[in-house]
Order: C-alpha cells, then structure tokens, then sequence
C-alpha cells in the first residue's frame, strides 16, 4: 500500500511500470513541482487545511501517477502535517513465474493481475481462467477425449503432473470462477476469490514448468505431445 513521506512529500508504492516494484515517486524535478490542484477545505482538527491532487513521478522508469493528499498548518506542501488519501495507478506484488512458462501464457497471467490491481475482478477472473485452459492445451491436453477443462484438468492430476489437492483447487477457485463469468448471467465478483484464483493458478505454472525437464518425461510417459515436441516436430518436417 502506498506511503506518504511526511516530511518530504513523495511516495513509495509498487509501480506498473517497474513491473510491481517498489518504488518512490516525487513531486519535484530539478527543484520544480510537477504540478498540482489544491483546494482549501474545512476541518475540525487540521489548522489551515488544504487537500493536493498532485501529480508525481515514478524515479525508476518515470511513469507518471496522482495522489491525492491532505495537509495542513502551513500552505506549502507538504505542510506540517498530512495525510495521503489516494494514490494510483499503484501496482501489487507480481506473482514470481518460472522462466520456461510460454511467453503468451505469462502475458496473458500478467494481464490478469493487471486487472486485478484495476479492481476489474469478473475480468481478472475470466483471465485467470483462460491461463488454466491454454496451460492445459500446451501440455498436451486437448485430444477428443479431454475437449473441456474439467477433463483436462482430471487428466492431468492422473498423469501425475498435478496434484489430487492442486486439482481440487483448480476446479474450485479457478475453473468454477471463471465459468461463473463467462457463462452465468452478471453477479459481483469479490477480490478475495480473485487472489485465490491468482495463487493457485501461479502454484499449478510453477507445477508445471518450475522442474520442466520432469515433467516433460511424465508427459510423455502418459502418451502426450507437449508443446515443445509439436514444435520439434514442424522443425523436422
């Protein structure tokens, strides 16, 4: 959650741009505010009350961002005292993914946690959904038999790429969710199903690609054409 410097006015919060790093945004460059609207409001408490929307900027990759802030008892900002009341675009952590995850998939994972962080969560869910469905289908469940995800996902915890537990919460907090958004009619989604659906969808990527090399030779003991020997195979042709 973002933070207020009190005494020299900027913010540290995780940055979008910086990928979900922590990072500190000012108001000022070369000793110039960036610039600001500020209002004078009433207040029971705070002497000479103002509230800043105040734009600042992000120190490592220079994106720009708004927060609103309260201060009082001098009418400089940042004032002896304040308040920071809103900041955005902030970011959250960003899931850690491991590297041998396909490019579109962890695109497509990264455009849900961005959803996420925009409180769009029928969206982030739908996505999160959507990483499940195509992470099945690049390791080779999409034959006939298994056309739908309820049976992609049971086939691969008979594989043994997944676990009995890791299937369960496919199924509840990912599959279920998703289905709910795309096929039942519009209903609030709350975030806290959604970080679910992140979490365990995160846990079964790295199940699936963190120790690659080992679950490829399970794959392929179970009959299955991963993606990468469908690539080697158009290779050869």
């Amino acid at each position: 959650m973002a933070q207020l410097n009190e005494k020299e006015g900027s913010i540290v919060a995780r940055c979008r741009g910086c990928q979900g790093g922590l990072s500190t945004f000012v108001w000022k460059i070369d000793g110039k505010p960036i610039g600001a609207i500020t209002d004078r409001i009433e207040d029971a408490h705070w002497r000479n009350c103002l509230i800043a929307y105040r734009l600042f900027q992000c120190g490592g990759c220079g994106m720009g961002a708004l927060g609103v802030v309260k201060f009082g008892g001098d009418s400089a900002y940042p004032g002896e005292y304040n308040r920071l009341i809103q900041f955005f675009p902030e970011s959250k952590q960003r899931s850690s993914l491991p590297n041998s995850v396909p490019d579109g998939i962890k695109k497509e994972f990264r455009e849900a946690e961005k959803c996420l962080e925009s409180d769009c969560f029928r969206a982030a869910a739908g996505l999160f959904r959507s990483v499940l469905d195509k992470s099945m289908r690049a390791n080779g469940y999409n034959t006939r038999q298994e056309h739908n995800l309820y049976k992609q996902i049971e086939a691969a915890a008979t594989d043994g790429v997944i676990t009995q537990a890791r299937k369960r919460r496919a199924h509840d907090e990912i599959r279920v969710l998703g289905n709910d958004v795309l096929h039942d009619d519009w209903h609030e989604i709350h975030a806290n199903d959604v970080e679910a659906a992140r979490h365990y969808c995160q846990r079964i990527l790295e199940d699936l690609y963190d120790d690659r090399d080992s679950v490829l030779s399970l794959l392929r003991e179970a009959g299955r054409k991963p993606e990468e020997d469908r690539k080697r195979g158009k290779g050869q042709s």
